[in-house]
């Protein structure tokens, strides 16, 4: 029996999500590089919440460099195709190379070929609405965190005071 990694493998085609909800990314097109950060600032925060794995793919032609791989976190990459592969292609190889090693893995594009491709590699297709409705979800569900550990904290410091210190801050509290 295979061992799969538990963990779900997001292929994420970077510049498709960008260009494909400019309302979100708000960068204008020769400032690019803005917008690779950010997005890759986004699917890390969602990453390290949501305990996915992300390989974030650049179209290399539009960089000027040669194929490069960044490990910007444990299961967090960033990958610079060459000027000559595209992010499409980089992704169907990665699909399939991968499928042995996930149990899911799922494709990142609002591109309907690369979805048809990527699917008959046994990878499951995420449209850029979807993954915008997921990050908008798990920013609304890390503010519900954050506000209720920060209700609870205040609530453990007034229970950690002796009676007297409580009694002395609530008649100051009163006074103004």
């Amino acid at each position: 029996m295979t061992e799969y990694n538990l963990k779900p493998l997001w292929l994420v085609d970077g510049y498709n999500v960008i260009f494909a909800d400019p309302v979100y990314w708000r960068f204008e097109k020769d400032d690019l590089e803005h917008a690779r950060e950010f997005l890759a600032d986004t699917l890390l925060d969602l990453a390290k919440h949501t305990g996915i794995e992300v390989v974030l793919v650049f179209d290399g032609k539009k960089i000027g460099h040669a194929s490069k791989i960044i490990e910007r976190a444990p299961g967090f990459h960033i990958v610079y195709t060459t000027a000559q592969t595209t992010a499409d292609s980089y992704i169907e190889k990665a699909a399939f190379r991968q499928r042995d090693n996930y149990r899911y893995i799922y494709v990142v594009t609002s591109d309907g070929p690369e979805q048809s491709q990527v699917s008959g590699s046994g990878a499951y297709r995420k449209s850029v609405r979807d993954l915008m409705h997921d990050i908008r979800a798990d920013k609304k569900a890390q503010k519900e965190e954050h506000s209720n550990f920060t209700q609870k904290q205040r609530v453990a410091l007034v229970e950690q005071l002796c009676p007297d210190a409580r009694d002395f801050l609530e008649r100051l509290r009163r006074r103004k």
